[in-house]
């Protein structure tokens, strides 16, 4: 954080809070996320204690994820903002938006603290099975009241997982997991097999229910305040099927080393039982499951090579074995188990 911006806070929260001041501006972990977060401790009349400050990256009207955003005209509003006011209107809690200088790159931003879901859920297996619990009734609220008569306007109902977004991703886990993270070429029989299961796995994911999904719903983007989930990270908001919010929460990185699959399974006859159902569809959740486990695959290795970051490629174990999990699992049409166990994956 540079003087400039550190002056550009200072006058934003005195505009948002006259008479106040910044005493002390402080780094939050941002996840995998081009964005930045500080904490910013306040003083002054009708101030909060403490912000949360979110830095936007790059230049012009930050958008989502890069893949999304296919429309007639360009968005008109920053996501992060549109989102927030659909899932605070349904009653999904999320962090109130203080300030939003979109102009100049910053929000000011309730906050919400720092007690991820992931660290809340340790414990003894009820009090694990109690917190996840609580995270499926924030789904069942998104899935539920997500409507889009209640905000027909929003980008969170313009944008879809269709086949095209299913494929991109499937593509991309070929390119940045395989190609460029193993550093190997596929022969052609190879990479046609891949494809072969790839158009199988987007049309059958792409068809079937739809209501309104977070994208990125799982242990480190729900924080716990006062016991009770508080939803950040939410603007690559769409239209999706439920069961990929589900894959997301309980499969996610290290996620199966707190979730195993007896748990797994009576938290998604929770899910079912919450939303008037006799079950989830097992196959469309491990399809979910395994299509996100291969996406998540080559977005590490996208953000090593890309981004200079290799820290994330710490998950990379974990998520293989989550990748062959459903692999076993999930009949998948064409020859994608057999071509991903031929792979040389580093185990470590």
């Amino acid at each position: 954080m540079g003087d400039a911006d550190a002056h550009v806070i200072e006058d934003l929260v005195r505009r948002r809070w006259p008479g106040s001041e910044v005493l002390e501006l402080t780094h939050l972990a941002g996840d995998f996320s081009s964005r930045r977060y500080l904490r910013a401790h306040l003083r002054g009349p009708d101030a909060p204690s403490t912000i949360v400050v979110m830095v936007l990256a790059g230049s012009g009207l930050p958008l989502s994820s890069e893949e999304l955003c296919i429309f007639p005209e360009p968005p008109r509003e920053l996501p992060f903002l549109d989102v927030q006011r659909v899932l605070n209107r349904i009653g999904v809690a999320v962090p109130e938006i203080y300030l939003a200088a979109v102009d100049a790159g910053i929000l000011l931003l309730e906050d919400a603290g720092d007690l991820l879901l992931w660290d809340y859920a340790q414990g003894d297996a009820a009090h694990t099975e109690s917190a996840y619990r609580r995270a499926i009734d924030v789904l069942v609220v998104l899935h539920t009241r997500g409507d889009p008569g209640t905000a027909p306007d929003s980008i969170a109902f313009k944008q879809r997982f269709d086949a095209r977004l299913y494929r991109w991703e499937l593509d991309h886990f070929r390119e940045y997991g395989i190609e460029r993270g193993l550093g190997i070429t596929l022969s052609a029989r190879a990479r046609a097999s891949l494809e072969a299961s790839f158009d199988a796995m987007s049309a059958e994911l792409a068809a079937g229910e739809f209501t309104l999904c977070h994208r990125d719903f799982h242990s480190w983007n729900v924080l716990m305040r006062r016991d009770a989930p508080v939803v950040i990270d939410f603007q690559d908001a769409l239209l999706a099927p439920p069961e990929y919010d589900l894959a997301s929460l309980l499969t996610d990185r290290i996620t199966p080393d707190l979730i195993d699959p007896p748990l797994e399974a009576r938290l998604l006859a929770y899910y079912a039982e919450q939303r008037g159902r006799p079950s989830v569809d097992r196959r469309r959740y491990g399809l979910n499951a395994l299509h996100r486990a291969l996406k998540v695959i080559g977005r590490l290795h996208y953000i090593a090579i890309e981004k200079g970051k290799s820290a994330p490629l710490a998950f990379l174990p974990h998520v293989l074995a989550t990748a062959r999990r459903f692999l076993a699992e999930v009949d998948v049409p064409g020859a994608l188990a057999s071509e991903f166990a031929k792979l040389p994956w580093p185990e470590q």
